[in-house]
């Protein structure tokens, strides 16, 4: 079984979206937890049929990181996939990247909004009915591709429980949120686990949407936590995303 964490805060029809999106195009076993990082008014407990729903909550915002953590210790699945409430899915994700998971450990799609080699340029679209055409047509182009790489970001990640386990918590000293997952990733590589994008799969990602209703100043934000990856991880950890292959002895 997958465990799907979703954080909360406010924001709550687009959440709904994305819940329903969970509901219509998720064909494996799963359960739903989502953690209420303070929301006014409080998240209700939504409508997913016959799915398993634990809804946690925070009574103050505690930060993405926190919140992800409390949703992982929460699950009861072997898969754990991370997933930004201001995010839809689209046909097939999940077992897209869960299929990845006998490659890799930790597994990212690609998407219209993000940092990094996940960014990528589909036709347009503006209906749900739309991204679900693109999202199809995407996944039968590039079926299969998958790209090695030292961090993805985290508006979609899922990985094996045993990666948690062995790795820790996401780093809630990173608040309210911004390189947790990169942090997360690079102990993760530091373990000897293998991070991959799955190109094959493409879910519409909005953006930025919690900062933009948190009183918090998101160039000082990234700048901070910026400072505190590049001491841990080297002035240089933007630019080394991809896995760089060794020339094959000739």
């Amino acid at each position: 079984m997958i465990s799907i964490v979703v954080p909360i805060f406010n924001q709550h029809e687009m959440t709904d979206d994305c819940i329903l999106s969970i509901r219509e195009h998720t064909d494996l076993d799963y359960e739903l937890i989502l953690v209420d990082n303070g929301s006014t008014p409080p998240v209700k407990m939504p409508f997913t049929g016959y799915t398993s729903v634990k809804l946690l909550r925070n009574e103050t915002n505690s930060g993405f990181p926190k919140a992800v953590n409390q949703g992982i210790e929460a699950s009861s699945g072997d898969i754990i996939i991370l997933l930004n409430n201001d995010v839809v899915v689209t046909p097939g994700w999940a077992g897209g990247l869960v299929s990845l998971l006998d490659e890799f450990d930790i597994v990212g799609p690609v998407t219209n909004y993000a940092a990094g080699l996940q960014q990528v340029q589909t036709p347009f679209y503006q209906s749900k009915e739309a991204l679900e055409n693109v999202a199809e047509n995407w996944a039968e182009e590039y079926e299969g591709e998958a790209l090695e790489v030292n961090w993805i970001i985290g508006f979609c990640m899922a990985f094996k429980w045993e990666v948690f386990d062995k790795v820790g918590q996401f780093d809630e000293s990173l608040w309210p949120c911004s390189g947790e997952e990169i942090d997360f990733c690079f102990r993760a590589r530091e373990a000897g686990f293998k991070i991959g994008i799955a190109g094959d799969v493409y879910l519409h990602h909005i953006g930025s949407q919690t900062f933009k209703i948190m009183d918090v100043d998101y160039a000082e934000t990234c700048k901070r936590n910026g400072a505190h990856l590049a001491e841990k991880w080297g002035d240089d950890f933007w630019y080394r995303q991809l896995v760089e292959v060794p020339d094959e002895a000739a």
